[in-house]
């Protein structure tokens, strides 16, 4: 099996050489790895030329983009180029543990209808180190616990965001068919659409409940997250694309785990009339006496 690594990156030499030292550390190497750099500088570039690649045990093909393609075109743009039957996809500030190629690997083998594997993730912050056990909820939260491990509901595990936001490794073919690209539905949740799609497909995915991946909490990450729509656009993408009937309980959980972040969202972002409509559902009405159900009521008139 070749397995190619794809790393879309903009302006952070230092985190990215992280996760590729992450990449040169693994028990199973991969085949190549592919950088796509939309920085407006030379700072990745010089790294790279000057540091990595004199020391890199795997071939490195490495793409500086002027003009920026920005991440989904930069991804399609690795994807469409990767050379591997799989790849692992990750982000450039989100180093993998050890054994996580191989440990995602190993499902492919025997499992060969899969079209991808993932495990678990920890939460770490900008600096590196991890977070507090209180904030080592998101594997919980994504139903990526030790009871699901294996051959997993590809469909409910891609609505519910248990196939996570990066280090999964997936069949080529089917990422490249898939496609980052989201036709402008996603703004910034293109990950999780992304996951979306490919449980679509119906084929199946593996979990692996092994560490296998880490999601740095940055401080851009942050404050971007006060005030970006992927609440508001996962929960769209959710009520338009899926069937009454296809609403399984996780799937249901999931929405409700959604919908407070999202009519926020949405009632500041514009689009108050889905605001509203989701305020008095099913899903958001045992909140709505709660002292957040009444903030979220105040940021309806504001």
């Amino acid at each position: 099996m070749n397995i190619s690594v794809i790393i879309p990156t903009y302006k952070r030499p230092v985190l990215l050489e992280e996760t590729l030292d992450s990449c040169f550390s693994q028990t199973r190497l991969p085949d190549e790895i592919l950088i796509g750099d939309d920085s407006p500088d030379d700072q990745t570039e010089r790294l790279i030329k000057e540091q990595i690649l004199p020391r890199s045990p795997v071939p490195i093909r490495y793409f500086h983009h002027k003009p920026s393609l920005k991440e989904v075109a930069n991804v399609d743009f690795l994807y469409a180029r990767s050379n591997g039957k799989r790849i692992l996809h990750l982000h450039d500030d989100d180093p993998i543990y050890p054994k996580c190629i191989e440990y995602l690997a190993e499902p492919f083998e025997r499992y060969p209808e899969i079209i991808a594997s993932f495990g678990l993730q920890h939460v770490i912050a900008e600096d590196g180190t991890l977070l507090p056990d209180d904030r080592q909820h998101l594997n919980e939260a994504y139903f990526r616990v030790p009871e699901r491990e294996g051959l997993v509901d590809p469909f409910v595990a891609g609505a519910v965001g248990m196939f996570p936001n990066n280090g999964f490794l997936v069949d080529a073919t089917t990422a490249r068919s898939v496609g980052y690209a989201d036709g402008g539905r996603a703004g910034l949740a293109t990950d999780f659409y992304f996951g979306f799609r490919l449980g679509q497909l119906k084929k199946p995915f593996y979990f692996v409940h092994k560490y296998t991946a880490k999601v740095r909490l940055t401080s851009q990450a942050q404050s971007r997250g006060k005030l970006v729509d992927s609440a508001f656009r996962s929960l769209k993408i959710l009520f338009d694309d899926i069937k009454p009937e296809q609403l399984t309980p996780e799937i249901e959980k999931s929405i409700r785990d959604r919908m407070r972040p999202a009519i926020f969202v949405a009632s500041q972002n514009g689009n108050r009339a889905w605001a509203w409509k989701w305020y008095f559902s099913k899903y958001h009405r045992p909140y709505i006496l709660t002292m957040g159900g009444l903030r979220r009521f105040v940021s309806l008139f504001t």
